[in-house]
């Protein structure tokens, strides 16, 4: 069964492991998501140590490499990962995530495919090596691919054609209700997925009522459960269906939680997840 994990960047907070970790443990989250730049310092064996005190799964971490920019940026991080992986190996923490920007203003479709092809691969690769999952999110709403001029990536079938053109065993989908909702994708979609190792992360919310999916804005969600537009018990039943049992994470941009505590903010959001988790 998935499993309900915390990321404090998700509901507005730049918490570190070390101040986020006994209230997680406390409001009954079972696993961490990691900011790997934030959080991979100092002694993993501490970290590790934290994790086991508060029973916290180290459920996975985002990708810390900057790979939509010039190739100094994207070369910086690529020198910089190896070790990052080593910490999150030995936290324990197999998987890995990052999304796809669905448009681009200056490179075609084929341009822009050959670029994330070759700069995700040897990440990818460095992943497979350590036994992680690396999970690559499509963008789903219509606006957000009118921004740029070429249109890229933002449905699984296509998520699913990166993934294996990238050619290792260990790449799959970040499945993000929110997108998989925007793209249009339904219930007989999951049948995609022929096993559930090919999902290595899962994020939760909801969409505000009464606007059509295609003038839906990316940044402007509901807390999961709020309005009933995204079909949370239908998305759930999929990832059942398929045996996922990685970390589901809320993530729902509510620009309130960022402006309280951190604390409530926490336990709001596992109000909510609560509230449409399945039996």
């Amino acid at each position: 069964m998935f499993y309900k994990a915390l990321a404090p960047g998700c509901i507005g907070h730049g918490v570190s492991f070390a101040d986020a970790a006994g209230l997680a443990a406390q409001y009954g989250f079972e696993g961490y998501w990691f900011d790997a730049g934030l959080d991979f310092v100092g002694d993993p064996d501490k970290v590790k140590a934290l994790l086991d005190r508060h029973g916290l799964r180290a459920a996975g971490f985002g990708l810390p490499v900057e790979f939509r920019m010039g190739d100094d940026i994207y070369k910086e991080g690529m020198a910089k990962l190896p070790a990052l992986l080593d910490f999150a190996e030995k936290i324990g923490a197999a998987r890995c995530a990052t999304w796809i920007m669905p448009a681009h203003n200056s490179l075609c479709f084929e341009e822009n495919f050959e670029l994330h092809r070759g700069r995700l691969q040897p990440a990818a690769k460095m992943l497979e090596d350590r036994g992680m999952l690396f999970g690559l999110e499509f963008v789903g709403p219509k606006k957000s691919r009118l921004r740029a001029k070429h249109e890229f990536i933002y449905d699984l079938d296509g998520m699913l054609g990166l993934c294996g053109t990238i050619g290792t065993k260990n790449c799959g989908i970040l499945m993000d209700a929110w997108h998989w909702h925007m793209a249009g994708q339904v219930f007989d979609d999951f049948d995609k997925f022929t096993s559930p190792d090919l999902i290595a992360c899962v994020h939760i919310m909801d969409a505000p009522l009464n606007i059509p999916d295609d003038e839906q804005e990316d940044s402007v969600r509901r807390l999961p459960g709020a309005t009933g537009v995204i079909h949370i018990d239908e998305f759930f039943a999929g990832l059942a269906k398929i045996g996922y049992e990685g970390p589901v994470l809320a993530e729902p941009f509510e620009k309130f939680l960022s402006k309280i505590t951190f604390e409530d903010a926490l336990r709001i959001t596992k109000a909510s997840i609560d509230k449409v988790w399945p039996e």
